[in-house]
Formats: structure tokens, C-alpha cells, sequence
């Protein structure tokens, strides 16, 4: 794990996770404010780390690009911490009392998250409310963004998973996500994108 201070190479990891996808040497300087030496010195560093990898584009006219990603290590940068400890609970809370308890579990942190969040959420149209919610998620560490994709449509999307290493294992925990954001937000919500399906970002189409 790097160091918690906003250095020049965390900073670099947060743009690669916020981008969802590659970003260039040219897109990195623009963004941080630095030359080019200076951010090809940060991803010499987090290579050398196995954090982030490049990918080389062809290009129509002129020499080829590379973008660059988090690799699965650069990603795990910014899970929370005691998610071992929460799957090791949850896996000998299944053992002992089966399934059903363990939905139960699920089901009562969905009402619990309902809860805290539904008078947080007061926007009388469905654009403020989503506006709303993406705060909420971005302040629970899902660094969240969205986007208006059409008529009364749009697009939630989690650069960050807060509960990624428990998902991995209960992936069961993502529908009852999916779920939440249906309530709280009054309106139909279908996942489109998927961290544990190797996608950059979980992401939501939420129609009103």
C-alpha cells in the first residue's frame, strides 16, 4: 500500500481509477499539471510496483500510444479495509446457520442503508435525486459520477467498490445494491457495467 499522503503517484492512481478505463502520458500532464518527464518518472514507479500496466495503441498517422491501467493490485489500493475479516464473519455465519440467515444479513443492511439515505434523497425530480445519490456513494468511497443519456435516462457509475473483496465471494450483495439504488432513487435501475465481470466500473442505467 502506498503511502496515505497525496503524493504525485497516488494522485496518478486516483486519475487511472477515475477514468475507467486508460489514460495517456499526454491526458496525465493536462490533469496534474506536471511535464512529461515528471509523469513518466510516477508510472516508471507504479510499474516497477505492478500497479499499473500499459497498452499500446496503434495509431492511423504517427508512432503508437500507450495508455495505461491499474492492474488488479493497483485496484486494491483503494479497497477498504477489514474486508478479509468481514468475508471470514460471513462465510462462518453461512456454515453455521446456512443461507437464509445470510440473506437475512443482507436484506437488513439494504433496510438499514434505506434508512440513512431516503431523507438525504428529497429531489423531486429524478435528475436531483440521482445527483443526490451519486454524492452519498462517492462519500461512502464508491467515487461515484453520472452522466444524462437520454430522455428522463441516465448513467451511475462506481469507479470504486467499497465492498469489493466481500462481493467477490457473496456476489449475492450486488443485487441487493441494485436494489437499494431502485428504492431510494424511485426508479427502475439495471446494471450494465460489472467490477467482478473484469469491467473498469460497476455501473447503473436508472430510467424514470
Amino acid at each position: 500500500m502506498l503511502p496515505y499522503e497525496e503524493t504525485p503517484a497516488k494522485k496518478v492512481l486516483a486519475l487511472l481509477k477515475q477514468s475507467g478505463g486508460g489514460l495517456s502520458v499526454k491526458d496525465l500532464c493536462e490533469r496534474l499539471d506536471l511535464s512529461s518527464m515528471a509523469v513518466r518518472r510516477q508510472l516508471t514507479l507504479l510499474e516497477g510496483k505492478d500497479l499499473v500496466f500499459s497498452h499500446k495503441n496503434k495509431q492511423k498517422i504517427g508512432r503508437p500510444t500507450n495508455s495505461y491501467f491499474l492492474t488488479d493490485q493497483g485496484h486494491e489500493e483503494f479497497h477498504q479495509d477489514y474486508a478479509n475479516l468481514a468475508v471470514d464473519l460471513l462465510v462462518s455465519l453461512r456454515s453455521l446457520d446456512g443461507k437464509e440467515k445470510l440473506n437475512e444479513v443482507f436484506e437488513t443492511r439494504k433496510q438499514e442503508y434505506l434508512q440513512r439515505y431516503r431523507q438525504k434523497i428529497p429531489g423531486k425530480t429524478l435528475e436531483a435525486r440521482v445527483n443526490q445519490m451519486t454524492q452519498l456513494l462517492t462519500q461512502d468511497g464508491y467515487m461515484a459520477n453520472w452522466e444524462r443519456v437520454g430522455s428522463n435516462k441516465y448513467l451511475i457509475k462506481e469507479m470504486n467498490c467499497s465492498v469489493a473483496q466481500v462481493a467477490e465471494r457473496f456476489p449475492h450483495l450486488c443485487i441487493y445494491e441494485e436494489e437499494l439504488l431502485s428504492e431510494l432513487l424511485q426508479a427502475k435501475v439495471t446494471r450494465k457495467h460489472h467490477l467482478l465481470h473484469k469491467d473498469h466500473y460497476c455501473s447503473y442505467l436508472v430510467e424514470g
